[in-house]
């Protein structure tokens, strides 16, 4: 089985760069005993203009099974009034 990577690109406008990573802190800690999720994190531009959140899951279907649950704390978040635009994802499947 090949790992996944999960990643989000968030846009955030400054006044709401704090909601945004008080979000992530709550994904974070719902994380924990996930079944399949081997790592989870977030990464900032030094500017603050993006922010890119990753998510290592063991395989596509470990993914599948666990991101309903990962998610479910933060499904009514307004990114749309929270970003400058919309937040661009990718899943990858490791290679090497």
């Amino acid at each position: 089985m090949s790992r996944v990577l999960f990643q989000v690109v968030h846009f955030p406008k400054p006044e709401h760069r704090d909601d945004m990573l008080a979000a992530m802190d709550v994904i974070r800690s719902t994380s924990r005993g996930i079944e399949g999720l081997e790592e989870i994190g977030a990464f900032e531009e030094p500017d603050g203009s993006r922010i890119v959140a990753v998510s290592i899951w063991a395989s596509p279907e470990a993914m599948q099974a666990g991101m309903g649950e990962l998610f479910a704390t933060v499904g009514e978040l307004p990114l749309d009034r929270w970003e400058t635009r919309p937040f661009e994802s990718a899943t990858l499947t490791q290679v090497a």
